[in-house]
């Protein structure tokens, strides 16, 4: 029985210590936490020293003569004049470029060659020819776009008549030389052709040239040859035509026209070498060929 009582009282003796020291730790005071020393700050890092750039490789003057250059979409620019802004994301067409330019204030000077054809006969002749050759040489001055004014000169084959009377006969050209103001008005006109109609006025001469045999009246006696030139006094001419010119370049160009004329000439003898022609009209067609003088300064 003791042995039995002692175990559990060895047992309480072996405990009470230990809890008795476990229920007075607590009260004891728990020393204070020392604050902890503050970090230092990091230090900082060096820059870094800047990368050097090395230099870039020439180019060699046989890459650029191999390597050719790219087109450029934008207009090429004219000697002397500058290019127009260009806005990003616009494409700027090139102007197209007229073909020449014509003189702005032109006097032109144009010698002409044509025929010229006589529709009236003249009585007294046993044969006649009404067709003849015409040479002239006109300037005009452009006074205005649509009209230019200047002068003509010409001369003109009126044809030729021969007679036969008896012993005798005469063979007789006609010819007139005129002078005259014209003026030409334009009602289409464009930078490569042209159409124009005229109208002239001034004065001209009637020229003779007669060959032929005189038999003085005598029936007896043989025929004498003569000849003899004569020219009769200004008489007035009027005409007016319709024609048409076409550029060749800037300053050249071809004209053509029909003009007819209306010429007061006399029928009488003139200079004791032969009868005139008298009054006539003449229808002509010519070619010229024209040189502008620009006389803007």
């Amino acid at each position: 029985m003791r042995v039995f009582w002692l175990g559990p009282l060895w047992l309480l003796l072996g405990v009470a210590p230990v809890a008795f020291a476990q229920s007075a730790a607590p009260s004891q005071a728990a020393p204070p936490e020392q604050p902890s020393p503050p970090e230092p700050a990091p230090e900082p890092a060096p820059p870094e020293p800047p990368a050097l750039e090395s230099p870039a490789p020439a180019e060699s003057p046989v890459s650029e003569a191999v390597s050719a250059p790219e087109p450029s979409a934008t207009p090429e620019r004219v000697s002397g004049s500058p290019l127009p802004e260009h806005e990003p994301g616009r494409t700027i067409a090139p102007t197209a470029q007229p073909v020449w330019v014509r003189a702005h204030a032109p006097l032109t000077l144009e010698p002409r060659l044509g025929f010229s054809f006589r529709p009236e006969s003249a009585s007294g002749f046993d044969n006649e020819t009404v067709m003849g050759s015409e040479l002239g040489l006109s300037l005009y001055y452009e006074l205005a776009r649509e009209l230019a004014a200047g002068i003509e000169v010409d001369h003109v084959g009126l044809g030729r008549g021969t007679a036969l009377t008896g012993l005798s006969s005469v063979s007789v050209d006609y010819t007139v030389t005129s002078a005259m103001l014209g003026f030409r008005a334009y009602p289409y006109r464009r930078e490569l052709f042209d159409v124009f109609v005229g109208l002239q006025l001034g004065v001209g001469l009637q020229g003779i040239s007669a060959t032929g045999t005189s038999s003085g009246g005598s029936v007896v006696a043989a025929p004498v040859p003569y000849a003899c030139d004569a020219t009769d006094s200004p008489a007035l001419q009027l005409g007016g035509g319709i024609g048409a010119r076409l550029m060749l370049a800037p300053r050249f160009g071809v004209s053509a026209r029909i003009n007819a004329a209306l010429r007061r000439l006399s029928s009488d003898v003139i200079d004791d070498c032969a009868r005139g022609l008298g009054s006539a009209t003449t229808v002509g067609a010519s070619l010229g060929i024209g040189y502008d003088f620009d006389l803007d300064p």
